[in-house]
């Protein structure tokens, strides 16, 4: 089929390149990218096989379905490789793995680790009391036991975060809450654990279906409570995530991987929803047309697409809001 242009964004168009048949633009609104191909919003074909109209359903549905096909596809490369390089895990007892740091996974709000400023995705180097006693920390126990003992006091907690060393002044509460304890965090022990390269095919299967799964559900969630402020403010759009993958840049490679091959699912789940405008509600409507035995009409068609492209942009921009917000 004939690709008439392949954008970078959505219009309207700064600049673009004719390479053969193909315009190659760069489009003003940085939310995603098109592939207008000859033919995809006609009724009817013009009997020419390169026009999209003139094809056969299944062929158009393959062509519909194909990029969220590749981007699955590429979810589950990078995964693999990520396992094969090694992917930062959780370090059980027994277990071995390289970096391996004491990392706040939660901070609990109002509690004394909310209040000092410490961060989700802290690493925990070392505490240290008032009389200047000093533990290194290797193993999560060991930040539970001095806490415990220093319970009521002012301590000062040596974390890492963004490759940054930074002292954090911590008073502890005098009495543990319950499900918090005396600092308010929840902790794991994070490492690069290194699957064997005859596993690695396998592992990285896996964890492309559990995180397409992860991804799926909250993508429902988020729809279902699409007027809740506090849902929309949580969700990153490219703003956000060009600051999240500055984050994991600075944390290491195989974290910028793993947040690419997580972001290429969303991608795919995304575009598998049954909204026009979307591969998934242009597949909707091919699903529609073989039901009733001939295509819904051009109008009818473009005003879907049309609407559903706006109401996506519009949505677009309320996130990116947010994250300008979070920012500033």
């Amino acid at each position: 089929m004939r690709v008439d242009e392949f954008g970078f964004g959505f219009p309207p168009r700064l600049f673009g390149k004719q390479w053969g048949e193909t315009l190659y633009s760069f489009n003003l609104l940085p939310f995603g990218g098109f592939v207008k191909i000859w033919g995809e919003d006609d009724i009817e074909g013009t009997g020419n096989p390169r026009n999209f109209a003139s094809r056969s359903a299944w062929d158009r549905f393959l062509v519909l379905a194909a990029g969220v096909f590749m981007n699955f596809i590429l979810a589950y490369i990078l995964f693999t490789a990520g396992h094969a390089i090694g992917v930062p895990s959780m370090v059980n007892a027994g277990e071995t793995g390289r970096d391996v740091v004491v990392r706040v996974v939660e901070v609990i709000p109002g509690s004394p680790a909310a209040e000092a400023g410490l961060q989700s995705g802290d690493s925990i180097l070392a505490l240290i009391s008032l009389s200047d006693e000093t533990a290194l920390i290797s193993e999560i126990a060991q930040v539970q036991d001095f806490v415990k003992m220093q319970a009521g006091a002012r301590i000062t907690m040596v974390v890492e975060r963004a490759n940054e060393e930074l002292h954090v002044p911590v008073t502890l509460r005098k009495e543990a809450l319950a499900g918090e304890g005396l600092l308010g965090i929840a902790m794991a022990k994070i490492g690069i654990v290194r699957t064997p390269w005859y596993r690695a095919p396998w592992e990285g299967l896996l964890t492309a279906i559990s995180t397409t799964r992860f991804v799926a559900e909250g993508l429902v969630f988020f729809f279902a409570n699409l007027f809740d402020s506090d849902v929309i403010s949580s969700v990153a759009g490219p703003v956000g995530i060009a600051q999240v993958a500055g984050e994991a840049s600075a944390l290491g490679f195989v974290y910028l991987l793993q947040l690419v091959a997580v972001l290429s699912v969303n991608l795919a789940v995304l575009n598998m929803l049954p909204i026009p405008a979307l591969d998934g509600g242009r597949v909707l409507f091919l699903i529609v047309e073989k039901l009733r035995g001939k295509p819904i009409g051009m109008h009818i068609s473009q005003f879907a697409h049309t609407a559903g492209f706006i109401a996506l942009i519009f949505l677009m921009l309320v996130v990116t809001y947010f994250d300008l917000t979070k920012i500033f």
